[in-house]
């Protein structure tokens, strides 16, 4: 993922104590997974830990200050990695105020409490739904913001946030933008595991998609991965953002062929037909490939195939 360097030309930091917010998310719970593997010092917090908490999680509700607080004035934490939050539009999407205030106000605190405790590297977990669904063509981070649900435009609200903390008070912070992460341990519903299940079962599922629809998925790994350059990377950064995705996307309709070849049984449908609606046809990685040297490792026949092999383990 990275030789050590970047292009502007510094060893990468050390990530010293790592605090990483949603510990027991999708994303987050990868991240403290792979880091104390790393043997690197992680500490997670969430608001909901599980009943057995078996990582040791933190419980921290980021709409409260004071929690927000306690959890980093306690800790003498040296990076920031923001993953908790409001996971996608389709999650809580009829509590809009909530989200605003999880995805919001929840990243001012915490930001805050890192401007307090000079962390030296705070990592913004964002979305590519801060260009909106109808952004055409390739994505740079340049295109403008177009968001089109509550979460999107949180999104929005969190990177301006973190950009104004950065430039006005020296906080050193990045925000990462991903495309669809999927893989184990996703617990929202999805296609691809809609799809999965009924390949395991032999079973028929209809989607109510169309076939020539885009599709953008980035395998867990390569999401972790992102993060990580981005947390490693030295001070001084050229950009404050950076897509994280698997680059160009992929019709529906291809994707279910690939999961066809590791599920013979599955038998898909779509209700829809016709010509994609006009939108993303991929992410610029170009920056995120320069400055932290980011590139995505898991094809997606590679990251289905180990999404197979997970959901049958689990049957």
């Amino acid at each position: 993922m990275s030789d050590g360097m970047s292009d502007h030309g510094s060893a990468q930091r050390r990530l010293g104590r790592v605090l990483v917010t949603g510990g027991a998310g999708f994303l987050g719970s990868a991240l403290v997974g792979r880091l104390r593997r790393d043997g690197v010092e992680a500490i997670g917090s969430d608001l909901d830990r599980g009943a057995a908490n078996p990582c040791g999680l933190r419980a921290c509700d980021l709409t409260d200050r004071n929690q927000v607080d306690a959890l980093v004035d306690d800790q003498q934490i040296d990076t920031i990695i923001h993953a908790g939050a409001v996971s996608g539009p389709m999650v809580m999407a009829e509590r809009p105020l909530d989200i605003w205030q999880i995805n919001v106000t929840g990243t001012a605190y915490l930001l805050d409490a890192a401007r307090r405790n000079r962390v030296s590297r705070f990592v913004l977990c964002s979305s590519v739904d801060v260009y909106g669904p109808s952004s055409a063509g390739v994505i740079s981070e340049d295109t403008d913001f177009a968001p089109e649900t509550v979460y999107g435009a949180s999104k929005v609200a969190a990177e301006a946030a973190m950009t104004g903390y950065s430039r006005e008070h020296g906080v050193d912070a990045v925000a990462l933008r991903f495309s669809w992460i999927y893989g184990p341990g996703r617990r929202t519903p999805t296609t691809l595991e809609r799809l999965i299940r009924a390949g395991l079962a032999g079973e028929a599922v209809t989607l109510d998609d169309s076939a020539s629809d885009l599709t953008h998925y980035l395998y867990i790994e390569d999401a972790a991965a992102g993060v990580l350059a981005a947390a490693k990377a030295p001070a001084g950064l050229p950009r404050h953002a950076y897509n994280i995705s698997a680059g160009d996307g992929l019709l529906l309709g291809e994707v279910v062929k690939t999961l066809v070849s590791h599920l013979p049984r599955l038998r898909a449908s779509f209700c829809e037909s016709g010509t994609p609606e006009l939108g993303p046809t991929g992410f610029d990685l170009t920056n995120a490939a320069r400055d932290l040297h980011y590139r995505p490792q898991v094809s997606l026949s590679q990251g289905l195939h180990k999404y197979v092999e997970a959901l049958e383990h689990d049957r």
